[in-house]
């Protein structure tokens, strides 16, 4: 039951784009129009895809870390019948959001769509059951995983899928490298703060390179501290929060031991524990949804022929093989019934 054409859809969602004036939005929107939505066409086509996966029709869905909402929208315009969801926890981004919402209410456009700002992982939060749930390059930031998973397979219907689409794979050679080349800008230069502030001006007013955020810390919880001991803690503190930096530096003594912090997580910040593009194996993520008591299935995206044939292919070899062609991975978790 599509109210809307494909073509109206894509309309409404420039349109909706273009519905707040907000300064984070803004710039986010200069970087969405030349990426995700350069090819309209490809864009609503690739969330039909996801739709058909998910069942999303009819039904109540939730997108986690929906950002400024602009999926979710076409989500709840693909079917009249759809009522959507996006949470995010960032309030800067839900203020876009909920002028954009508004924007196209006033157009008179049909679509139940609700914007909620608060985190995923607070189990306070009171959501209600949804049949489906989409998350599309959020994860990568999310300070607890195991937990986020075991909120959505809560708040999940008997039957219900869990959609994870991202593109932070560390199985792909490229994107690793690309990223690991991003976590040093984001350690250290401020240049690259520079660049976060006029993408986000209002997310990233206050922002500082994690080393330096890491060294306020330290040299608040102790200021008897030397230069070289502060620059031990700071070097081995990385992927710590503020309160394990803080205590490490108050019992600070030469030779010590830090904890150990996997490869991939220790681009972080102190602060908020977001991670900063998080490295993923989508293998380990099924098996953390698998501990969410979730059948799970990890498939790859190729849009064309021939390649596309092996989206659905499920020999982990194989798989890790195609992943370094192409990064983008979905991971579905299922409700049983």
């Amino acid at each position: 039951m599509q109210l809307y054409s494909d073509q109206q859809i894509i309309g409404l969602v420039e349109a909706y784009m273009h519905g707040s004036d907000h300064p984070d939005q803004v710039g986010y929107r200069t970087q969405v129009e030349t990426r995700e939505f350069a090819n309209k066409e490809l864009f609503l086509a690739s969330l039909k895809r996801l739709a058909n996966i998910g069942g999303f029709r009819g039904k109540r869905i939730l997108d986690v870390g929906c950002g400024f909402g602009w999926q979710a929208f076409v989500f709840s315009l693909l079917d009249e019948r759809n009522s959507v969801v996006g949470i995010d926890i960032l309030p800067s981004m839900i203020e876009g959001m909920s002028e954009s919402i508004a924007a196209m209410r006033a157009k008179g456009v049909k679509s139940d769509l609700t914007a909620i700002c608060g985190d995923i992982c607070d189990p306070s939060l009171e959501l209600g059951l949804f049949d489906g749930i989409y998350s599309n390059e959020a994860i990568e930031h999310v300070h607890d995983l195991q937990v986020m998973f075991d909120r959505c397979a809560s708040l999940l219907k008997p039957g219900g899928k869990l959609l994870l689409m991202n593109d932070s794979n560390v199985l792909n050679t490229r994107t690793r490298d690309e990223t690991v080349a991003m976590w040093r800008e984001r350690e250290s230069s401020w240049e690259w703060i520079e660049k976060l502030k006029n993408w986000r001006p209002i997310e990233h007013g206050q922002a500082k390179p994690f080393a330096v955020m890491r060294e306020d810390i330290v040299r608040q919880a102790n200021a008897r501290l030397d230069d070289k001991a502060i620059a031990i803690i700071v070097e081995n503190s990385a992927g710590l929060l503020k309160s394990e930096i803080a205590s490490l530096s108050r019992t600070y003594r030469e030779g010590m031991k830090f904890p150990v912090v996997g490869e991939y997580d220790r681009c972080r910040n102190p602060e908020t524990g977001e991670y900063a593009e998080r490295l993923l194996d989508p293998f380990r993520l099924a098996g953390m949804l698998e501990q969410s008591k979730l059948k799970t299935q990890v498939r790859h995206w190729f849009r064309r022929f021939p390649l596309n044939l092996a989206n659905g292919i499920q020999f982990r070899l194989l798989n890790k093989c195609l992943f370094k062609l192409r990064g983008i991975f979905l991971v579905i978790g299922q409700k049983p019934f």
